[in-house]
């Protein structure tokens, strides 16, 4: 092969590791100018939103479910109580894993219950999205954006490779004693 074929090859490996390793980043980008946006087509293309709300409803059931069992454990209506605590736990996953409430979490802050009925925030009440985010690879499918809240815990992005994309697919919130 001439030297010049093996440039290109290499300029192309390069270009392909380049791009690669900066897919997250991409999608973190095509996130935030989504929601600033509010470009609900932009952030379904970057967002899994069924993978998202289920992996949250997981995350808050096994919570409550580790809160519950303890204190209602002599309880004989305990494991009713568990079942309408569930449903409960579905309704406010479904309206935090909005642009509106993804968006103050990225920001560090608990959605307000004004954010989740009204989801039409001015951008003064708005922080910087991912200020103060950390940045990590976890494997060669997965990269996570740590962000801290006010109580100084970090709120956990996990972003997924699916082939080719890369999709926002859940996010870990620091859980103390009330979920």
């Amino acid at each position: 092969m001439k030297k010049s074929h093996w440039i290109i090859v290499v300029l192309l490996l390069v270009t392909g590791i380049g791009y690669a390793a900066a897919s997250p980043m991409i999608t973190i980008n095509h996130i935030k100018t989504g929601i600033e946006e509010q470009d609900s087509e932009k952030l379904s293309e970057n967002i899994d939103f069924p993978v998202l709300r289920k992996n949250m409803k997981e995350q808050f059931n096994a919570a409550l479910m580790k809160e519950a069992t303890s204190e209602l454990e002599d309880n004989p209506l305990g494991a009713l109580a568990i079942g309408f605590a569930s449903k409960l736990v579905d309704g406010m996953v479904d309206s935090l894993v909005t642009p509106s409430g993804i968006a103050s979490l990225m920001e560090g802050r608990k959605p307000s219950n004004d954010q989740l009925s009204n989801p039409d925030t001015t951008k003064s009440n708005k922080k910087e999205i991912f200020k103060n985010a950390r940045y990590s690879y976890d494997s060669t499918s997965k990269f996570s954006v740590w962000v801290p809240n006010d109580n100084g815990e970090e709120i956990r992005f996990v972003i997924q490779r699916t082939g080719f994309d890369w999709k926002l697919a859940n996010i870990v919130i620091p859980m103390d004693k009330n979920p």
